[in-house]
């Protein structure tokens, strides 16, 4: 991979997302669950957007307590070692064009993941992908107590790589987070797809090998 010559000056840091960005997070456990449980397929991602989901990724409650919370709020019949395994299942799936892309990143700058993500998943995914490896700095919310939601996230990052927030690039599928990491003034990149991701770190001066 080249770099132009401003861009080699400024950009040391490109900060990930892991959930939907790297791998599958929740979005894909409706196709399994429509099945187990009884809630409309288009109903069920929201059934885990509660406000028991930011105290388990800020490390405050297990994973127990919150699934436990869901299947009862929702009166589920599933039970929560099934709705367990569902989950881990679909932490395997890799994001289509993420994985060379990381490769050939990794070859020019430091790899930094941010997840707000609960400790015990975090633990599993570790186990099941080696691509993490290819990271400098790993940053989970439970660790700091903290969301991407919060500016205050992105300060402890920055203060922890020691840099200042133009030598990153940050990329999330989630707007908010997106929004929060530019009033840091971090540039950043809302992801859709790797397509677009590539195309958009050329924009910001990061040329990649067949770029």
């Amino acid at each position: 991979m080249t770099i132009s010559g401003k861009s080699q000056r400024s950009v040391r840091f490109i900060i990930f997302d892991l959930s939907e960005v790297l791998i599958a997070g929740l979005v894909g456990v409706e196709d399994k669950l429509s099945v187990e449980v009884p809630t409309q397929r288009n109903l069920i991602l929201p059934c885990f957007a509660n406000n028991s989901r930011d105290e388990l990724f800020r490390g405050r409650i297990t994973e127990d307590d919150y699934l436990l919370e869901i299947i009862e709020c929702n009166r589920w019949s599933i039970s929560p070692e099934k709705l367990k395994r569902i989950l881990r299942e679909n932490f395997h799936k890799h994001i289509d064009g993420m994985q060379p892309l990381l490769k050939d990143l990794s070859s020019s700058h430091s790899l930094v993941l941010l997840s707000d993500h609960a400790r015990e998943w975090v633990v599993y995914i570790k186990t099941i992908h080696p691509f993490l490896t290819a990271f400098d700095h790993l940053f989970f919310s439970f660790e700091y107590q903290k969301l991407k939601s919060e500016p205050e996230t992105f300060s402890i990052v920055l203060g922890r790589l020691n840099t200042a927030p133009y030598e990153c690039v940050f990329i999330d599928d989630n707007a908010i987070n997106i929004g929060v990491a530019r009033l840091m003034n971090i540039p950043s990149i809302q992801f859709f797809d790797s397509k677009q991701l590539i195309a958009e770190l050329i924009k910001k001066g990061i040329q990649l090998p067949s770029g």
